[in-house]
């Protein structure tokens, strides 16, 4: 478990001291947020807002739903990178299992994402739309504490989509399509609730990304059960985590069977 905790103390480190790294990154959500939510303030002020939510509870939904993307490092660029450059079979020779050692670096990396946008988003959110939401900073605080273990769901994803690179030699790709997936069944942009009838919101709330994306930040908008979520998140959490183990010990395969 030290061993862990030390990869992790070092991804903190790490990522503490690229200042203009954490800069660059929350000025892109900054602005993204601000896109969205300006987007939803043009249809509120034509008249086509949606029957009990006010503009700010939508502000709130919008930016804690972008967070999810900006809260986990790009896990996947680096296993990309170990497969393509053949050094994952320099770090296959460690004592220290591969995935657990990337993963450790991630949960280091996503501490320092969520310090500065859990204090810096909440402030830029409060000042630019003005105020909280109708269920008060609770909601906030449970919504965000939700986004934290739909991060970790996330990373998991992001080290299937790295380790895709032993078969497809192009892990962005696969990581994009991923992404796509979850910004048209997350509800990023707008609450699943309010999906067309060909997209069912009673079945894409049992999906994976709506338990990582829309299930927290609905909180906002006294959407979805806290307990609801979290049961989501631990179901789809061990089932994406077993999956891993399984597709890694398959590329481990397909490394032995090609010498390495």
């Amino acid at each position: 478990m030290i061993k862990y905790v030390h990869f992790a103390r070092i991804a903190f480190a790490d990522f503490m001291r690229a200042k203009v790294r954490i800069f660059s990154r929350f000025l892109i959500y900054m602005l993204i947020t601000w896109a969205g939510v300006s987007m939803w303030r043009v249809i509120y002020h034509t008249g086509h807002a949606p029957s009990g939510i006010t503009l700010t509870d939508m502000g709130w939904y919008i930016g804690l739903a972008q967070m999810l993307f900006f809260l986990s490092p790009r896990i996947f660029v680096v296993i990309d990178e170990d497969v393509r450059s053949g050094n994952i079979a320099y770090f296959l020779n460690r004592p220290m299992p591969y995935l657990a050692m990337r993963l450790s670096e991630g949960l280091g990396a996503l501490a320092v994402h969520i310090l500065v946008y859990f204090i810096c988003g909440a402030i830029f959110l409060y000042v630019f739309l003005g105020g909280w939401p109708s269920g008060g900073l609770e909601s906030v605080a449970l919504g965000a504490s939700l986004l934290i273990t739909a991060s970790i769901i996330h990373l998991l994803f992001q080290i299937a989509c790295g380790l895709s690179t032993f078969w497809t030699n192009d892990a962005i790709f696969i990581y994009h399509a991923y992404q796509k997936f979850m910004i048209l069944l997350g509800g990023v942009y707008l609450p699943i609730s309010l999906y067309p009838s060909f997209l069912p919101p009673d079945v894409i709330h049992l999906l994976p990304f709506s338990a990582m994306i829309g299930g927290p930040a609905s909180l906002v908008l006294g959407g979805q059960d806290v307990w609801t979520i979290l049961a989501l998140q631990g179901f789809w959490g061990i089932l994406v985590f077993m999956g891993v183990r399984s597709f890694y010990a398959l590329c481990l395969r397909k490394v032995e069977v090609n010498g390495g």
